[in-house]
């Protein structure tokens, strides 16, 4: 059984990330979720103020995800 690739941003973190899509015009109403390992409270006021739509906990179940989007894509 192999284990799944670990995927990080050599030049940004996500939540700065998430800074630069909300300054595009294009982008103001897009939903943005967050999908990291860490669940700590500051964490996640912090990608809220960036603009983050949701943040999602990994490990997370296929329901969780789905219903989080139905929740942010209306």
């Amino acid at each position: 059984m192999s284990s799944s690739p670990m995927f990080n941003m050599p030049e940004m973190d996500g939540i700065t990330l998430v800074r630069r899509v909300r300054g595009l015009p294009s982008y103001t109403g897009t939903p943005i979720l967050i999908l990291t390992t860490e669940s700590d409270q500051s964490k996640k006021d912090e990608g809220r103020s960036a603009g983050a739509t949701g943040w999602i906990v990994k490990p997370f179940s296929p329901d969780k995800l789905l219903q989080i989007v139905a929740k942010v894509c209306p």
